[in-house]
């Protein structure tokens, strides 16, 4: 299981130019090199040749190290070179102790590596040759937060450049960096969606049909989503608003505003807008596509043209009533206003009753569809519960 890591890697990179610029990368040098808690390159080398040369030819040694495994970079040397350069980079590699460890870097030669593989692809971002880029850097080995230091600087004939580096050159450094980084990790997690996967498709259409279903189920209980509402006409807007205007006075004075409860007069003319709402060509897409959600519904249980019809009819009044009631509640909100000898109308009451009833047109829509999705595999499951039957009788005939 790939490991959970508990904080980013801190990366911090600076430059350093002026008059005093080369004596400040000189006592860098050895402060790096030098400060307690350095790890030496001799301490940890495998290789016999390269531990004897730092025993042999540099009993002072030093945690510096450079591209160069085979050969250790010398402190007074690195500090000559750096001290006569106008500007030099200073940069740091950290993480936690814990997530180092979960990311391979567990020893100094894990950081050195890091490093070597990180400073080319950091002259490269920053339009540097490879060859043109020179660097030390030292591992410490603080508790908690182990780092690597690195010093850079432009070799001699290299083409000149600025120092600072622009806000896309520090993006893709740090990219880099965290590819560097977390790449074993990617590798893993990518085996591991990988045998995910696999595990799934072992497991069968069973539970990819478990998981349809239930998607299935929640969207026949509460359909979500749907196409948005049209813009409606001015016109239509203009007159549903006098409509809603008009019933206001007629709605009883008190009681519950339903459309059961009205009087029949109320009641009816409540169901008249209702049926003039979904007659405006701009819902003629949404009535058309719930008819023949609810056609097919029904044509899953029935080869009956008329049981169709009916289904149909059922549906619309049912939507009809539901709009109806929308148009009493948008009535009672506001009493009737007279204006220029004639009531205003409520265009704003009757834009909300009109997306209302394009939202409810939609919802039935595609609970409607759901109900038949689920109605098809069910009806699916029950032939292959069949088919296997036959099978396994005809199994049992030929023995």
């Amino acid at each position: 299981m790939t490991p959970m890591l508990r904080s980013p890697f801190i990366f911090k990179l600076k430059w350093v130019a002026g008059p005093r610029s080369g004596q400040r990368a000189s006592v860098h040098a050895r402060y790096i090199a030098t400060r307690e808690g350095v790890a030496r390159a001799e301490e940890d080398n495998p290789d016999p040749t390269i531990h004897a040369r730092y025993l042999d030819e540099r009993p002072g040694s030093t945690g510096l190290f450079g591209p160069d495994p085979a050969w250790p970079p010398s402190l007074e040397a690195v500090q000559a070179e750096v001290s006569a350069r106008p500007w030099h980079w200073q940069a740091v590699i950290s993480l936690r102790e814990e997530d180092a460890t979960a990311l391979g870097l567990r020893a100094p030669p894990d950081w050195r590596d890091l490093a070597r593989r990180v400073m080319p692809q950091f002259a490269l971002q920053s339009g540097i040759a490879e060859t043109d880029l020179h660097w030390v850097g030292a591992v410490h080995r603080k508790a908690g937060q182990p780092h690597v230091h690195l010093l850079a600087w432009l070799a001699d004939g290299a083409p000149p450049r600025q120092p600072r580096l622009q806000r896309p050159e520090l993006r893709d450094i740090r990219r880099m960096i965290a590819r560097e980084l977390y790449g074993p990790m990617r590798v893993q997690l990518a085996a591991e969606r990988t045998a995910q996967r696999d595990f799934l498709v072992a497991a069968g259409r069973h539970n990819l049909t478990l998981l349809r279903r239930i998607d299935l189920e929640a969207q026949a209980e509460s359909p979500t989503g749907g196409a948005p509402p049209p813009a409606f006409p001015r016109a239509d807007l203009t007159e549903l608003g006098h409509r809603i205007a008009a019933l206001g006075p007629k709605l009883p004075d008190h009681g519950r505003v339903a459309l059961a409860y009205m009087p029949p007069a109320v009641r009816e003319e409540a169901r008249v807008t209702a049926a003039w709402i979904l007659s405006r060509p701009a819902l003629a897409t949404a009535i058309d596509g719930l008819q023949e959600a609810t056609r097919s519904l029904t044509a899953l249980y029935t080869t009956q043209p008329q049981a169709a019809d009916a289904a149909w009819a059922r549906a619309h009044a049912d939507v009809r009533d539901r709009i109806a009631q929308a148009v009493l509640r948008a009535a009672a909100k506001r009493p009737a206003r007279r204006h220029r000898g004639g009531i205003r109308p409520e265009r704003g009451l009757a834009a909300q009753v009109l997306s209302g009833a394009h939202g409810l047109l939609e919802r039935e829509r595609l609970r409607a569809e759901a109900k038949a999705e689920l109605a098809r595999d069910q009806a699916a499951a029950r032939a292959e519960v069949r088919s296997q039957a036959e099978r396994s009788a005809q199994m049992g005939t030929d023995r």
